[in-house]
């Protein structure tokens, strides 16, 4: 009974998988950053850097990516073990006309102890393979993040934008307002005729209809950056007077590149990639035969007459190893080979056409912000100066009776929509950046 003991403690002892050292390695998950305080919004309002750490703690999804990396971790675990053992007990060779356990010499009580082995390296690529498929999730995890940080930047700024078109029509309302009581004190004296008042009543009422639209959009774009923060952190608005539009620098398109072959998209892949390489080398292990032990120990109880020492009687050991021989492969390992081969290659496929999509999306990046840059520079450095000096001297042409008011209204309308091009062009350039970011990481 002993040597059956020490036999069950062996198998079990070499039951546990030396190559799940490393997976308790890769089971330490980076900080959640869900679990971070939540912060703390001023009366100025939500500022950016708050809005990206509430959109991240708030973000479901990556939660589910890190719950999954973590099923795939004990599931790897799981997978690389040895099977359960079996114990039998029963009774042999017991005489049914008596069933006396002492008559005959060959009735025994026995207990035994079967273990299968794993096939070849079955185990270990089975457990590689769930950990490619939990840094997978990881990678996935990082992605999503990603995405959020893209989408609630843009959101933000997208408030921001609306608010400052606010801004920029309302103070530009003061000068049509300005423009209406002129034009009314000359049509009292006698100096112009009332179609310049009818003129100057008409631009206040667009004036008043952009107001609503820039209204209704900044509704919008809040219920959009509500869907990241939480309503009840739109509360106190959005700090739009701390946004910084200023044009961030890029690095060169070769050192952009470079970055990009971290984007998680592409680590995912390369992921799923390790992984179905291990499937297969899974499938190829199903052509190793399967190895199994058998320990039984025989326990004869009573003596026999016929012994010359007349005493007790031996027991038996009976000791047997078992495999199963992979004979007929044709319509079964080759095929499971061939199809894992096969979804291999679709990987890798996959894989390659993600690489394209994230390039061209890079270039695609790059073209926009180069060409908002230009834009931004043309406005400052021309159409801004020429717009104002165009309803400057309009506006004192107007007054010595030169200019019409139809080209007074036409200069200052041009100046307004100068004014809010060029913030637009800054607010699209921030937002193409933040998708940048999303390709090429935050301190790239």
């Amino acid at each position: 009974m002993k040597f059956l003991m020490i036999m069950v403690f062996m198998g079990l002892n070499f039951a546990t998988p030396i190559a799940l050292q490393a997976a308790s390695k890769e089971s330490n998950l980076e900080h959640d950053i869900s679990q971070s305080p939540a912060p703390q919004i001023t009366d100025a309002g939500l500022n950016l850097q708050q809005a990206e750490q509430l959109a991240v703690q708030r973000d479901s999804v990556s939660k589910s990516f890190k719950q999954n990396e973590m099923a795939f971790v004990d599931q790897a675990r799981a997978t690389d073990t040895w099977q359960d053992p079996r114990i039998k007990l029963g009774m042999q060779a017991v005489p049914i006309d008596t069933f006396d356990f002492e008559q005959e010499n060959m009735t025994q009580l026995i207990v035994g102890y079967q273990q299968m082995l794993p096939r070849g390296d079955s185990n270990t690529h089975a457990s590689e393979s769930m950990m490619a498929m939990s840094r997978t999730q990881t990678a996935l995890a990082q992605r999503r993040q990603r995405q959020v940080l893209m989408q609630v930047r843009q959101a933000w700024l997208d408030v921001v934008l609306q608010k400052k078109t606010l801004d920029i029509i309302q103070a530009n309302r003061v000068l049509f307002e300005q423009m209406l009581d002129i034009s009314q004190s000359f049509y009292a004296s006698g100096r112009q005729q009332q179609q310049d008042v009818v003129q100057a009543e008409l631009e206040i009422s667009l004036v008043d209809d952009r107001l609503e639209r820039a209204r209704s959009a900044l509704v919008v774009a809040k219920a959009n950056l509500a869907k990241w923060v939480g309503e009840e952190n739109m509360l106190k608005g959005v700090a739009a007077d701390q946004a910084d539009l200023r044009l961030p620098g890029m690095k060169s398109l070769a050192e952009l590149k470079q970055h990009l072959e971290n984007n998680p998209e592409l680590i995912a892949m390369q992921q799923q990639v390790i992984g179905q390489q291990k499937k297969l080398a899974l499938a190829d292990d199903q052509y190793s035969p399967q190895w199994g032990f058998d320990v039984t120990y025989g326990f004869r109880s009573g003596n026999n007459g016929d012994n010359p020492a007349n005493g007790e009687r031996s027991d038996f050991l009976t000791a047997m190893v078992t495999l199963d021989l992979p004979i007929f492969t044709e319509n079964k390992q080759d095929r499971n080979v061939s199809a894992e081969k096969q979804r291999l290659q679709a990987t890798r496929y996959r894989q390659l056409d993600v690489n394209r999509e994230l390039l061209k999306r890079l270039m695609a990046v790059m073209g926009r912000l180069q060409k908002l840059k230009d834009r931004h520079q043309l406005y400052e450095d021309k159409v801004l100066p020429q717009a104002r000096q165009n309803a400057e001297v309009s506006f004192s042409g107007y007054q010595s009776g030169v200019v019409s008011f139809f080209t007074l209204t036409r200069a200052r309308v041009t100046e307004l929509n100068t004014r809010l091009a060029d913030l637009q062009i800054d607010v699209a350039y921030n937002k193409a950046f933040a998708e940048l970011q999303y390709l090429i990481g935050e301190n790239s």
